[in-house]
């Protein structure tokens, strides 16, 4: 999940932006397993920017060491850490779409896109960093986002999914570069000496971190003014498929 942020930060920023106005609308008794969908979501974000923060702290500690061994050294100390909140969304995706199904079952049906369909995205992060021990070439195997799935429209996702269910589609695809995201990555590796690589992934993963925090604080503005603290910390019975 660290190689893709910006990826997440826009589908999270695609959920505020359409949850705001779709919100006030919500039935009373719907309410706080929306929030609770919401909240968890959250949360998964908070752990990917905490992770990313150590990340980038333990990359600068290294740095006297040169660029790529601290890219190294960085991923070795926090792959397990990577791989748990990846986990965390990958566990999340039937509540979430429960939960965006209360506030906005066109919003629902475009995110699960990530979850089913022509493979599984977020599965498909959980092995984006190898590692390359062997004594001849001891290196990480990394998966470099190319940006097909930054630059998607989702308003015009949004839409057509919109129209598809209207007309009396149950389940609408809404075709796009998610479909086929493994053609929007290529594979890249860093030994001891490539710094020049090294330096292009740490630029890479400080600028996706930025999109990620943005997307964060949209998130926490948005469960901020429209739910009770109440409905944020007790959240018992509240999960949208009980």
């Amino acid at each position: 999940m660290l190689i893709a942020e910006g990826i997440v930060g826009k589908v999270v920023s695609f959920i505020v932006n359409k949850s705001i106005d779709s919100l006030v609308s919500i039935p009373f008794d719907k309410h706080r397993k929306a929030c609770r969908a919401l909240t968890k979501l959250y949360y998964s974000v908070q752990a990917l920017d905490d992770v990313t923060e150590s990340f980038i702290q333990t990359l600068n500690h290294f740095k006297h060491s040169g660029d790529a061994s601290a890219v190294i050294h960085a991923l070795n100390s926090h792959s397990h850490e990577v791989e748990l909140t990846t986990n965390s969304f990958i566990d999340l995706g039937n509540e979430l779409y429960g939960g965006l199904e209360i506030i906005d079952p066109v919003l629902a049906e475009c995110c699960h896109s990530l979850y089913r369909g022509k493979g599984d995205f977020l599965s498909f992060l959980s092995n984006s960093i190898e590692w390359d021990r062997s004594p001849e070439s001891s290196r990480v195997l990394l998966k470099r986002p190319l940006g097909k799935m930054q630059a998607v429209d989702m308003d015009s996702m949004y839409e057509r999914t919109k129209l598809a269910l209207a007309s009396g589609e149950k389940h609408y695809w809404p075709s796009s570069a998610f479909d086929d995201f493994s053609s929007d990555f290529e594979e890249i590796s860093i030994g001891w000496e490539d710094n020049k690589a090294a330096k292009e992934f740490e630029s890479m993963i400080i600028q996706q971190n930025q999109l990620l925090k943005e997307a964060k604080e949209g998130l926490r503005k948005l469960l901020k003014e429209n739910f009770s603290i109440e409905e944020i910390l007790f959240q018992s019975d509240a999960h949208p498929y009980r």
